[in-house]
């Protein structure tokens, strides 16, 4: 996870930390679950869930250093279809422009992607 693109891409060390720790929780939740199975099985299961985590960040650190919103839209989506992967194809995200309208004027990286991971983790199915 450390040497994910998304992580080194950021310009903050403190969202780059925020970010890793995300992953590793987000990661080791899908492991866990594989405690059980052969190894062939466990790779198979935790393919498209290590797939969509690394998209995930990447999406999330785009679109907390991007300024266009056209550009900024195009990530939100693939936030939300990583997301879905990853917490269940009923996790919805709430419009982009909503979000954007609770990010305070002036936030740090490591604030916006704090700001994300606790949207995403509030939007997220309970159970």
């Amino acid at each position: 996870m450390a040497g994910n693109e998304a992580l080194s891409d950021l310009p903050d060390e403190g969202a780059a930390a925020e970010m890793l720790a995300w992953a590793e929780e987000l990661a080791k939740y899908f492991v866990l679950q594989t405690g059980e199975m052969a190894d062939e099985a466990a790779e198979e299961f935790l393919s498209p869930y290590l797939r969509a985590l690394r998209t995930l960040m990447r999406a999330v650190s785009h679109w907390a250093m991007e300024t266009d919103p056209a550009t900024r839209l195009q990530w939100w989506a693939r936030i939300e279809e990583s997301a879905k992967t990853l917490y269940g194809e009923q996790f919805t995200l709430p419009a982009m422009d909503e979000a954007v309208a609770q990010v305070p004027a002036g936030a740090s990286v490591q604030q916006i992607v704090a700001f994300l991971k606790a949207l995403i983790e509030s939007h997220a199915p309970k159970g």
